[in-house]
């Protein structure tokens, strides 16, 4: 058995899906699906049942040809990544990342002109 991605409780990226408007999804992973054919994906593969996180922002699945947008879902586990948050940083401080981002590249930018 392949080593999860993810874990129940973890903040997730989305990094593969067959609809674009998938890819960067920030999810919380609520709790696991079980193993389920997705296609895509040769063989059976780990689903996770997720929620968005932050406002205006959907889960994209086509079903049957018809475009439907959900605030929770199931993804599969190979096409998320457990974000982390930078060292000396709390988790929290993940969904406001902008100024994080910030503080880091300043950080950056400092350690090069020294």
């Amino acid at each position: 058995m392949n080593k999860l991605n993810c874990g129940i409780g973890d903040l997730a990226i989305t990094v593969k899906s067959s609809l674009p408007a998938n890819l960067g999804n920030i999810v919380r992973i609520i709790d696991f699906q079980g193993l389920r054919e997705w296609r895509g994906f040769e063989s059976s593969v780990h689903v996770w049942n997720v929620e968005i996180v932050g406002e205006g922002r959907f889960l994209h699945y086509m079903i049957e040809g018809e475009l439907f947008l959900r605030k929770d879902g199931p993804v599969p586990d190979p096409c998320l990544r457990r974000i982390t948050p930078p060292q000396g940083h709390s988790m929290d401080e993940i969904l406001d990342s902008e100024f994080i981002q910030q503080k880091l590249f300043l950080e950056d930018l400092e350690e090069e002109t020294q």
